[in-house]
């Protein structure tokens, strides 16, 4: 999983790079513009357009039939399961399509969540780091330690919680730049990147172990390996949302309705049936 979470990022990240700055949107039009056109393009490869156009002709025909024999009791009662298997062959026809994008579109998803999902540190904000160690781990008696970079000065020791299996810190960001902190168990000693910034960055909430699940949602950095007694390494972002006229929508919101609005029109323009 790793290696194609690599490949992901690399396509992801060289697309969004050119618009990093303060403003995340010139980056979320581009990726939703890309979206919408490859989306149509996998729409058109993949689908009988004459079956397509056909079948939804048909669904129109029975719902018309309703409309205008509304009146006549037996047409009226009749017409309903001639509907509903026209609707039901139409749909039948999409299905392969929409399931083609599906998982695509998903990993698209994460990707993006890694942008905009979270925001990066300011200067002077208060970050939280929790090490959850696995299952055989003893937390009270383990010997671990953290270090950072000169971005991030540790506040606090370590608070441990032996429910969870885990260790907590409260750090505060001191510099602008990809900080870090190095956690160390016993003889093992594992990074996590910490981002402090202005503008747009990638962000990484949590560093986790092989489990394809977990690697699939948090895919920026290497997965942890199974002899350094760490389960998971987590940092606690703020929160992002996007700004328009002064209202917050939330990223997948404006990505969806700008990927539905670019997807019409391409598909206007290259007379794609749906």
């Amino acid at each position: 999983m790793w290696y194609l979470n690599v490949l992901l990022n690399t396509l992801c990240d060289a697309m969004l790079w050119p618009f990093q700055g303060e403003s995340p949107w010139p980056a979320m039009i581009a990726v939703s513009l890309v979206t919408g056109l490859i989306f149509i393009g996998v729409f058109l490869a993949f689908s009988d357009q004459r079956a397509l156009k056909r079948k939804k002709g048909r669904m129109f025909a029975r719902a018309l039939e309703l409309l205008l024999f509304r009146h006549e009791m037996l047409v009226s009662v009749t017409a309903f399961p001639r509907i509903a298997t026209a609707n039901g062959s139409y749909l039948k026809e999409l299905l392969k399509p929409v399931a083609l994008a599906l998982v695509p579109s998903v990993l698209l998803l994460v990707q993006l969540a890694c942008w905009y999902e979270y925001r990066p540190f300011s200067i002077g904000d208060t970050v939280l780091v929790d090490v959850e160690l696995t299952s055989d781990a003893e937390v009270m008696s383990r010997d671990i330690t953290l270090k950072t970079s000169d971005a991030l000065v540790v506040e606090t020791e370590a608070l441990r919680i032996p429910s969870l299996s885990q260790h907590s810190w409260r750090l505060q960001a001191r510099a602008d730049g990809n900080a870090w902190v190095d956690v160390t168990v016993d003889d093992t000693t594992v990074r996590k990147e910490v981002i402090v910034d202005q503008g747009m960055q990638k962000i990484s909430v949590s560093r986790v172990g092989a489990s394809l699940w977990e690697q699939m949602l948090h895919p920026c950095e290497p997965p942890l390996t199974d002899d350094a007694l760490i389960a998971k390494i987590s940092v606690h972002y703020p929160h992002r949302d996007l700004e328009l006229a002064g209202y917050s929508i939330p990223w997948i919101i404006a990505f969806l309705i700008l990927t539905m609005i670019f997807g019409l029109i391409f598909g206007r323009m290259m007379k794609v049936s749906f």
